[in-house]
């Protein structure tokens, strides 16, 4: 592992990267392994199980396959847009030929920003300023959100209610009860504890920062007080939708036989929607599969035949389970085609600020 600071611009040659907002490119770098390897290394061997994804930055790798064949695969190669033989186990041998650059990044870490982005991306119009954009970053970047099952996400972003705020408007006040999670969509706050007499400042919060989850979790009293220093407007969400939306739903799952099964049954018509990504589809198809990208999803959703049963597939199942919950909540019977539990899908928490009310 190096300390090389992350090359940002190469890193959006690739999907999924290339989709990403310049936030949320810097906010992943966090989690990438930048390999700097000699040649003759292997990477990784035919038949080992990989939780990692990897990127070829620079250099080349000989590819072998099960039959000895042998391709010349370089960082400059036409192909190279897409992590390296990306399967949970791999089909191919991989060895460096010259010194080569590759970045690593846990599969389900990668899986979960895709669902949090393309879910955002799915809810703005193109006339939407960058306001819109900013506060649904907050969220997606922070620990908190990053833990609600991701068939909520879509709910979560419908749920949240404008509030137009005053210079010195106190929003929530340090001992009472909370009822409400806010993201501040338009200007700035100041969060305050009283010490004694006085009252100690423990942030400056501008667009974009989010404030209130800490007592709707706990239910214990606020822990703070945040007062507007500038007109504004927040975003809301209320303390029943916070809570249903944290404790998810029940979405239904069919594995392959079950699906074959009512294939062959022939009822009702099955239609397999893959919610990927164009070219990652097209890198590994589905067969028989429609590809509606999941940032696309919703607005086909009027499109779609009600009288199909839907089984939805992804890679790594976020997406899926999202895509699933958008056309139940549309009124279709939808399902997600599981491939069984990911491996590594505890995620990893990151420390939390002590300044959130």
């Amino acid at each position: 592992m190096s300390d090389v600071p992350i090359d940002l611009e190469k890193l959006q040659e690739f999907i999924p990267f290339d989709c990403l907002s310049e936030s949320h490119l810097k906010e992943i770098c966090g989690q990438i392994q930048v390999l700097n390897l000699p040649p003759a290394r292997v990477l990784f061997k035919r038949g080992e199980q990989s939780d990692r994804a990897f990127f070829l930055i620079k250099g080349a790798l000989d590819l072998t396959d099960a039959s000895f064949q042998v391709r010349n695969f370089p960082a400059d190669d036409d192909e190279n847009y897409l992590a390296l033989d990306n399967y949970a186990e791999h089909t191919v041998n991989a060895i460096t030929k010259e010194p080569t650059v590759v970045y690593g990044i846990e599969r389900n870490k990668l899986d979960l920003l895709m669902t949090w982005t393309q879910a955002a991306e799915s809810m703005l119009d193109e006339d939407d300023d960058s306001h819109e954009r900013d506060w649904m970053d907050a969220l997606l970047e922070s620990e908190l959100f990053s833990q609600i099952p991701p068939q909520n996400i879509q709910a979560l972003f419908v749920k949240f209610e404008e509030r137009e705020v005053s210079l010195g408007e106190e929003i929530v006040r340090e001992g009472e009860a909370g009822d409400t999670f806010y993201v501040i969509k338009q200007g700035k706050a100041m969060v305050t504890r009283d010490q004694g007499s006085k009252a100690e400042t423990l942030a400056a919060l501008t667009a974009g920062s989010f404030f209130g989850e800490d007592a709707l979790i706990s239910d214990d009293p606020r822990n703070a007080t945040v007062t507007m220093t500038s007109d504004g407007v927040l975003m809301c969400l209320g303390k029943e939708d916070f809570h249903t939306l944290l404790s998810g739903s029940v979405i239904r799952k069919l594995k392959d036989a079950q699906i074959e099964e009512m294939e062959e049954e022939g009822d009702r018509a099955v239609v397999r929607l893959d919610v990927r990504l164009p070219m990652e589809f097209k890198h590994d198809r589905v067969p028989g599969a429609r590809n509606i990208p999941l940032n696309e999803l919703r607005r086909q959703l009027k499109s779609l035949e009600k009288d199909f049963v839907y089984i939805v597939s992804c890679d790594g199942g976020r997406r899926s389970e999202l895509g699933a919950y958008l056309l139940t909540e549309a009124g279709l019977d939808a399902y997600v085609l599981d491939r069984g539990k990911p491996k590594g899908d505890k995620q990893d928490k990151d420390e939390k600020p002590a300044e959130q009310a």
